[in-house]
């Protein structure tokens, strides 16, 4: 039966969005007790700056939107680019990794730095701990999803 591809988006896009803001919440609780709020008022401070640490509660809401317009923007790229890419990686685990890398990279080396975000240090082993959450709450849903989906709508 064919599916719309907009609603395969938003459905995979929301799947997607949910496991990754739960993993970070996750592990920046066990990695440096940060709460979830502080998280999305991190997310958020990529538009606005500094001043969502210590803005109305409000602002949380804020990086909660703006963390899955973003989950939605990298699920409709990866279902569009899927037909190109699953005839050059056939593999769904290199194509969850390879979604989880190129996510990370350019976030981290392109959108982090255009945006507002307080500037903080490299780390290997947290980029490495970043890539592996992306590679699992994001590139596994995508690969799986957009490759069921593209099978069922030739």
């Amino acid at each position: 039966m064919k599916k719309n591809l907009a609603t395969a988006i938003l459905t995979t896009g929301l799947l997607a969005g949910t496991l990754d803001i739960l993993m970070a919440f996750a592990n920046a609780w066990w990695s440096a007790g940060v709460s979830p709020g502080r998280v999305l008022r991190f997310i958020a401070s990529g538009l606005i700056g500094i001043k969502a640490f210590n803005g109305p509660q409000t602002i949380t809401l804020l990086g909660l939107i703006l963390h899955f317009v973003i989950a939605f923007f990298w699920t409709a790229i990866f279902f569009l680019l899927y037909p190109k890419l699953s005839r050059i990686v056939r593999s769904k685990i290199l194509q969850a990794i390879l979604c989880g890398m190129i996510v990370w990279v350019i976030m981290n080396l392109v959108v982090l730095p255009a945006s507002r975000v307080p500037a903080s240090g490299f780390s290997w082993s947290v980029m490495l701990k970043a890539m592996l959450i992306l590679t699992i709450a994001i590139g596994w849903p995508l690969a799986h999803f957009a490759g069921r989906y593209w099978k069922e709508n030739r």
